[in-house]
Order: C-alpha cells, then sequence, then structure tokens
C-alpha cells in the first residue's frame, strides 16, 4: 500500500469486515479518518452528538445483526457517548468504537487527553490501544472479535500519528467466521429435555438471541409439541407475532392479561437468547420457584441475572429444534393453552380516558399500529412512555421494537430509530417521551439531512412522567419534575422536519401523508392526558 496510511489501513479493513456505515461525529482526533473516507466505499453517517452517534451504530447493529460501527474523537467526544456504549453492552449489541486518540508524543499533556481504554472497564467492555502502526492489524481484529463473540461494544484507541503515518505493510485479514451453527452439549441437552419433560406447566421465554438467531420456526415447533406457552421480552415481541395462538405476549413489566394469566403457573422455563433481567422477571418475582434451563450462544450470558439448572452454550434455532425432537409431546396441554391466549382479554379493549385537547396514549400508539405495517420496526424510549407501546403497539411476525431494555437510557428511541432507517429504509414508528426527546432534539436534523423516513411521536405530558407519577405515590407532593415546554412541532420544523400537533385521534391522519411518501421525518407533538399512567407502574 504505497504512501497509505494508517487511516487508509483501517478504512480498508472496515471494508473487508463488511462494513459498509460508519457512524459518528468529527472532531480533532478522528479528522484524519474522516477526511479519508472520500476514497472508499463506506458511507459516513454523522450525528449532532456523540450518544446519538453510538445509538445510530445500535439500532443499525440490532437490525442487521451486523457489527455497528462508529468512530468518535478522544476525551470529551468519548464520554459524551458512553452512555449509548453502556446501554449497547447492557443489551448485548456487537458495536465497534474507533476513538481517535491525541498523538503519542506529549499524549498526557495534551488539552483533552484521556486513559480511554481505561473507561471501558467500569462499564465492562472490552478495551484495547494501537501502540504502532504494526499494531493496527492485531487491535481491529480483536476487536471485530470482541464485539461478536462477547455480544457488545468493543473500544480500539487509535492514535492520531498512527492515523497520519504510513500504514502495515501487510493485507488486512479479517478473523474466520463460523460458518455453521453452534450446537449444545447433547448430554445438556438430554438434562434440559428432561426438566422441561417433567414439569407441570412448562413455559417459554424467547429473548434478542432467538431473534438474532431466526428460530421463530424451531420455537413454535417446541412450544406446539411442549404444550408451552411462549412469553417473549421486548427484544423478541415480533419474533411469533403478537396474534400467534401460542404467543402470550411480554414477560414482565408490562405483560399482556394472557401472559399475566398464565406466566404464574411456570414450573419449568426455558429461556432462549434471554438473560432473565430485571425487566421480563418483575427483579425476580417471576419464575421464582421454577427450574430454569438457560439456552445462549455467548456463554458470559449464563447466570447473568439467575443461575440456571441447566446451562446450554449454542444456537438457539439449533438447541430448540434438538429439543423439539426430544420432548414428549402433550397435545392436551397444547390445546389448553391456545383457549387460554384466545380466551384472555385484548390489550386493545381495555378502557381509556377522555380529557379535553388531550389524547389517551393508549388509543395513539392502537392507532399508530393500525397505519404501520405490522412487520416493521418500532423503537421506544425509556420513561412513562415505555410501555403504552410495549403493550398497545402489536406487531406482526417479522416485526421489530428496539429498547433499551436492559439500562433504561433516556434518548434512546430516537437514535435508534435513525440507525434503523439508514440500514433498512422503510418507514420507522418510534416513540419517545416530552423528556426524552428533547435530550437528542437536535439530531431531528439528521433524520432531515439523510432523509429518513421516521415518524417520531412525542408522548407529550410536559413532565419527567414516571418521576412525577412516583413522587406523587411515594411523597404525596412532586418536585422538579414537572414543567412548562417548547412547542416541539415548532421546534421540529425549525430543524427542517414536518411536524403537527396532536391533540385528538383524528390528527394522526397526518401519519397517512407521511406513510404515502416517506422521504423524510415526521414529528407529532401528542399531547397525552397527564395522569396516565404506564402499563406496569407500580411498582415496576
Amino acid at each position: 500500500m504505497t504512501d497509505a496510511t494508517g487511516s487508509d489501513y483501517l478504512l480498508d479493513a472496515l471494508e473487508s469486515e463488511g462494513v459498509t456505515d460508519l457512524f459518528g461525529l468529527i472532531g480533532e482526533g478522528n479528522s484524519h479518518l474522516l477526511d479519508r473516507t472520500h476514497d472508499y466505499s463506506v458511507q459516513y453517517r454523522y450525528a449532532r452528538h456523540e450518544q446519538v452517534a453510538v445509538g445510530m451504530a445500535d439500532g443499525y447493529a440490532r437490525v442487521t445483526g451486523s457489527v455497528g460501527v462508529c468512530t468518535l474523537t478522544h476525551g470529551p467526544g468519548l464520554t459524551n457517548g458512553v452512555t449509548s456504549i453502556a446501554a449497547a453492552d447492557r443489551d448485548g449489541v456487537p458495536l465497534v468504537i474507533f476513538v481517535g486518540d491525541t498523538d503519542r508524543e506529549g499524549r498526557e499533556t495534551s488539552l483533552q487527553y484521556l486513559d480511554h481504554r481505561a473507561l471501558a472497564d467500569p462499564i465492562d467492555v472490552y478495551g484495547t490501544r494501537v501502540e504502532t502502526s504494526g499494531d493496527l492489524p492485531r487491535a481491529i481484529r480483536a476487536a471485530f472479535d470482541a464485539a461478536r463473540t462477547r455480544s457488545g461494544p468493543a473500544l480500539v484507541e487509535v492514535p492520531g500519528d498512527i492515523q497520519r503515518g504510513n500504514a502495515p505493510g501487510s493485507t488486512y485479514r479479517p478473523k474466520p467466521r463460523a460458518t455453521q451453527r453452534v450446537r449444545p452439549d447433547p448430554d445438556r441437552l438430554a438434562e434440559a429435555a428432561t426438566v422441561l419433560d417433567d414439569a407441570d406447566a412448562p413455559g417459554i421465554l424467547i429473548g434478542g438471541g432467538a431473534t438474532h438467531s431466526g428460530a421463530a420456526d424451531a420455537v413454535v415447533s417446541l412450544a406446539d409439541h411442549l404444550g408451552a406457552p411462549v412469553f417473549s421480552t421486548y427484544f423478541a415481541k415480533g419474533l411469533l407475532g403478537d396474534d400467534h395462538p401460542l404467543h402470550a405476549g411480554i414477560a414482565g413489566t408490562f405483560m399482556t392479561p394472557a401472559a399475566d394469566e398464565l406466566i404464574w403457573d411456570v414450573d419449568a422455563l426455558l429461556a432462549v437468547g434471554a438473560r432473565l433481567s430485571g425487566k421480563s422477571t418483575r427483579y425476580g418475582e417471576l419464575f421464582a420457584d421454577a427450574e430454569i434451563v438457560q439456552i445462549d450462544l455467548d456463554r458470559g450470558a449464563l447466570g447473568t441475572y439467575r443461575d440456571p439448572t441447566v446451562g446450554l452454550v449454542g444456537d438457539a434455532r439449533a438447541a430448540c429444534g434438538t429439543l423439539a425432537d426430544r420432548v414428549e409431546a402433550a397435545p392436551e396441554r397444547t390445546e389448553r393453552i391456545r383457549a387460554a391466549i384466545e380466551a384472555a382479554d385484548d390489550p386493545a379493549d381495555l378502557p381509556t380516558e377522555t380529557a379535553p385537547e388531550r389524547v389517551d396514549p393508549r388509543e395513539v400508539c392502537l392507532a399508530l399500529a393500525e397505519r404501520f405495517p405490522d412487520d416493521g420496526t418500532v423503537t421506544i424510549d425509556s420513561g412513562n412512555n415505555t410501555g403504552f407501546p410495549a403493550l398497545f403497539h402489536p406487531l406482526g411476525r417479522g416485526g421489530r421494537m428496539l429498547v433499551n431494555g436492559n439500562f433504561g437510557t433516556m434518548g434512546y428511541a430516537l437514535p435508534a430509530a435513525l440507525g434503523t432507517a439508514v440500514a433498512e429504509r422503510e418507514p420507522v414508528c418510534c416513540y419517545t417521551g416530552d423528556g426524552a426527546f428533547l435530550q437528542v432534539v437536535q439530531d431531528v436534523e439528521t433524520a432531515v439531512r439523510l432523509s429518513l423516513p421516521v415518524c417520531i411521536a412525542v408522548l407529550n405530558d410536559e413532565s419527567y412522567g414516571i418521576i412525577r407519577h412516583r413522587q406523587r405515590m411515594e411523597y404525596g407532593r412532586e418536585t422538579a419534575a414537572s414543567y412548562g415546554g417548547p412547542d416541539l412541532a415548532a421546534t421540529a420544523r425549525g430543524l427542517g422536519a414536518d411536524a403537527a400537533t396532536v391533540r385528538s385521534i383524528g390528527d394522526l391522519d397526518v401519519v397517512d401523508d407521511f406513510l404515502s411518501k416517506p422521504d423524510g421525518p415526521l414529528v407529532l407533538d401528542v399531547r397525552t392526558i397527564r395522569d396516565v399512567t404506564r402499563p406496569g407502574f407500580p411498582p415496576y
């Protein structure tokens, strides 16, 4: 590579790893790298804040199943992005973040010096530093391998003088990846089958690992044979579809009536690509006395929140397919489960509230669900808004719901929606609250600039709603949780987006125009009834 620089080598390596989109925000530390993107096929997608840049890579990774790649500048560039990096780690999202470091000479006296690699330790992500030009191949290869095998972010420090200096003389070669599905140990599979056969009321909990594996058919076959209801985490809500006769709905905080009826009797649970986090177990209340069989491709995920009776390391689809052949058939139990799910109340039939010039957020979600394709992607933020789409925006098979379920990051939904739209170029329905939206509002401009078809429904209760409701419940009053907000529709228009204020369900007709020509964002300032609390409140 005559006259090629370290930046050239890095970009060539990204192409070799199959990377087509690079997210980030420019600064002194990565300006040389980004200058060199003009000569490469990798498309640079910049945000207005580092939290958003990393969040875009997160959403992109979730819907593509590939590693999301991002570049940040040194010091405050990385610290601004740390929240999204930690969020991705908690949810097991594979990312590689290249941090443009200060030059090696005089590094510790530079204005924006920070030991970036050390910062990776407390948020439990892989970190490495490029010490010399010849170290680039190792560092890049190790980061991609860590992201894929650990299912989480990897951080790479690349000093500025290495970016500008001569490239290594060798050609970058990615680490070979397994082409066959990893099958669990046969003896452990036999133990798992015994646990499930011995149960009176087995259940299956599917998570993001099941979605990533494409395990829908194998899960259905196993559930039908075993006579087990299927519960899902947020991350697998659309794997079977909310209308599947064996899918009882989301487990944990935002349970459907069907799930609430069946889940308490489960005495043996098969967790398929699900980590059994607090949200899906009501912080240990659910499945407290059940035998647990846990399947995960990541050995480190086994027992993260609860030690399983039997832990299986392997691919979710392969494991469920094998178990379906090994467990005993229970057709009568299957029919009972189907009947119970069919007879349960439909969330759409639950009572709603009315108020002048305000709308019930549950009705808003149902109305938007009717308009958007049921196999599309929905992103959800953290706060009082979370539970409404989780329960009242049904998805069909193939639909996806993206939420930062294990860290609760405010401002997650918009970046994830932007990354999804970059990957798919199909309309995305993004639910956020006014508090969360105002933390990332500047990146409405990113959606405009990139012509991303994102409908941003801001469920606006003019407060940090979940905090407000909890304060009133626990203290009998509220403090610093309510505020008069700006005109969000006018703010969005100022950033170049189409926008509307929604005070009635009829005002949502503007979404039809958006869907007929989805060539940019639409922001909906949805004035919601302030005293409607999200499902599952209290106490979760």
